[in-house]
């Protein structure tokens, strides 16, 4: 009793999205709302003192959007001295030793509204700043006018290379875009974080200026972990601060150096706010919120405890309308009014239930039904599928000899890549598969058949949401004794046919392919798929010791083109009957075309038909070759005779020769 030290202390903790209750005047406001005691605010009251503030200070706000609010008071006549008991009892309760009257007056205030607030003294403090939490929240920093070069303040973004010696004595440069508060001469405090050295207060200072501000969490956050600086301050801020309740912060501070005889309040008062900020009403559904919260509420019962918590609120009918009050950020949505009504009310009101819930049954998408039969048919042919990163390096897309000006060598760059190797969005498989081909010709596999799926990231085209088009493709490569341009071909055929598309063949194909020993794959004149043997130069590039042969399937125009498949048929109980055909066409004549007409012509007849040999020889004349065919034909109702297949075949024989000139070999 005697030392005063028979007080009660109580200790808070505080979720990061209440930063409004990080003050005394937080805790009471809940402790009446709970008690449904009314709140009282403490004394705001001053007298002012000529000469005004505006012949002594200025301030300037270059960062509107970083700094939505600035306020600041200049105080003449500065009596350092010792605080009160009352005061020094408060400040060693919350845990905090009492320095002076100035110092002591805004950790009193930081404690009370919850306004961060620095007073510096380097007599007092060694040279280290005393950061305390005021009662608002608000950072608040007192500045020796003398120390502020033109008495002049101005609130902008760092420019790189700048240096700034904060309070703790350590030096730090300036990365460019930090918040600073400044004077004429540069910076002299971090903005919501440390002040300066220049900045500080001693027992020869007689003029101060107290600011009181708001600042933009994420620029507060981002600067204190770049210089490694962690206060008192900047977590308030980090936590968001609310511009509204700014002035009562400072208004309470001039209050107590009043009240302590520590100083003579100026006149007027500086407030940079060009955008106020205006609390948003908040409409929602009665019946909504009692349903989200489990708990039967009227509307009447839900406003008269709303506005036990400051909020403007009205019902009508089922719609509730409540504007939160300006301290607090954290109210958005209808959720956030149940949260509110629910915990006031008591969550003890929230009946026993058994636990309920409704489930949606799981059910694959079109497009992974693709992929997964897709992966089925190709392991049915023998190939293993491989998986590689999405991202690569623009040196391996440049390794496949793209032209200059194609788009694909223009990805999407990642903003923290792990390293150059993974520093851009793939925009075609090819790299990855023939590096997967080249480890393991170097490591003496003798043959690899792969396949992957995967993700192709356009960047030159933008879907309707502005995001970079992705498309879906699925790549195909092997090498090995058995594996040629034609294995690779029927793969890609076999793949497409299994799914119902007869694709066209026609000679071209991308930049990594050999020249006269790749194709392209077409349906309607979509392009679905291109293939051959790997280029020369590709292979050099890739480090592929043998032959190597690739090709890239492009999965969104392949599912677009794909034919549901009909209904099982009966095997069939009459039989085959095999007939060759060799035709003697041009040797610039491609075969695709003579294989559909041989289709065409032989009508239901023909169940298949397959390209067995392409002879050259001096006999058949120069520019001349031969394309011998295999023709299956076969009547479901009944035995061909010999009559029926010779006119199949004649018919055949006369289609050809009509459409490409060609004549039967002897």
């Amino acid at each position: 009793d005697v030392f005063g030290l028979n007080d009660t202390v109580a200790d808070f903790d505080i979720l990061a999205n209440r930063p409004d209750c990080l003050s005394v005047w937080g805790i009471a406001r809940e402790t009446a709302a709970v008690l449904d005691e009314p709140f009282r605010i403490s004394a705001l009251d001053y007298e002012e003192h000529a000469p005004h503030i505006e012949t002594l200070a200025n301030v300037t706000v270059l960062e509107p959007e970083l700094c939505p609010r600035y306020a600041a008071r200049v105080v003449s006549n500065v009596r350092i001295g010792p605080s009160p008991q009352w005061l020094r009892s408060y400040l060693h309760a919350a845990g905090m030793r009492a320095i002076n009257n100035i110092v002591d007056i805004t950790n009193y205030v930081m404690l009370e509204t919850g306004h961060p607030m620095h007073a510096f003294d380097l007599n007092q403090v060694n040279g280290r700043p005393n950061y305390v939490m005021l009662e608002t929240g608000h950072p608040m920093h007192a500045f020796d006018l003398n120390q502020v070069n033109g008495r002049h303040i101005i609130v902008r973004k760092a420019s790189a290379g700048e240096a700034l010696t904060t309070l703790d004595g350590k030096t730090h440069a300036m990365a460019g875009g930090e918040l600073v508060i400044c004077d004429e001469q540069g910076p002299t405090g971090f903005a919501g974080i440390m002040g300066g050295m220049e900045s500080e207060i001693t027992d020869k200072t007689h003029a101060i200026l107290f600011e009181c501000a708001a600042f933009d969490r994420t620029s507060i956050r981002l600067t204190a972990r770049r210089h490694g600086i962690r206060t008192e301050s900047g977590a308030r801020f980090e936590r968001g601060v609310a511009p509204a309740t700014v002035m009562a912060a400072l208004d309470r501070a001039c209050h107590l150096v009043q009240a302590l005889d520590a100083g003579d309040i100026l006149e007027g008062c500086i407030d940079v706010y060009p955008n106020p900020v205006t609390p948003q009403a908040i409409v929602a559904s009665v019946k909504g919120i009692s349903s989200l919260a489990g708990v039967d509420m009227d509307g009447q019962e839900m406003v008269s405890l709303l506005k036990r918590l400051h909020f403007e609120a009205s019902v009508d009918g089922d719609l509730l309308t409540a504007t939160p009050p300006a301290f607090r950020q954290d109210v958005e949505m209808q959720a956030d009014l149940c949260e509110e009504v629910l915990r006031l009310g008591g969550y003890d009101r929230i009946p026993s239930t058994l636990l309920r819930g409704e489930t949606t049954p799981g059910f694959e998408s079109a497009e992974r039904r693709l992929n997964r039969k897709l992966g089925t048919i190709l392991n049915g042919l023998g190939l293993n599928e491989i998986t590689t990163y999405s991202f690569t390096s623009r040196k391996q897309l440049a390794m496949l000899g793209f032209e200059d000006s194609d788009p694909r060598l223009a990805p999407l760059e990642i903003r923290n890549p792990l390293g150059d190797d993974t520093a851009v969005m793939r925009t075609t498989l090819m790299a990855d598969m023939l590096r997967v081909l080249s480890t393991n010709m170097n490591r003496g596999n003798s043959q690899a058949l792969l396949y992957e799926f995967g993700t192709l990231f356009d960047a030159s085209v933008r879907t309707q949401e502005g995001l970079v088009l992705e498309r879906q493709a699925l790549s195909v490569g092997g090498y090995g004794e058995e594996v040629d341009f034609y294995w690779l071909r029927d793969v890609v055929r076999t793949l497409l046919s299994r799914i119902g598309i007869d694709a066209d063949i026609q000679a071209g194909g991308e930049a990594w392919h050999h020249p006269g020993r790749c194709a392209r794959l077409t349906d309607s004149g979509k392009l679905l798929a291109v293939l051959g043997e790997v280029h020369p130069s590709v292979r050099e590039r890739f480090a592929l010791p043998e032959r190597a042969f690739a090709g890239e399937i492009y999965l969104d125009t392949v599912r677009d083109c794909a034919v549901r498949l009909g209904t099982v048929e009966d095997l069939p109980r009459t039989p085959a009957v095999s007939r060759d055909i060799a035709l003697v066409l041009p040797e610039t004549q491609e075969l695709m075309p003579v294989y559909r007409e041989i289709l065409r012509a032989g009508g239901s007849l023909v169940e298949d038909l397959t390209l067995f040999d392409v002879y050259r020889s001096e006999h058949l004349g120069a520019d001349l070759k031969s394309a011998a065919f295999s023709l299956t034909l076969r009547a479901r109702d009944r035995t061909l005779s010999e009559a029926d297949i010779n006119a199949v075949m004649e018919k055949v024989v006369a289609a050809v020769k009509t459409a490409f000139g060609a004549q039967l070999r002897a």
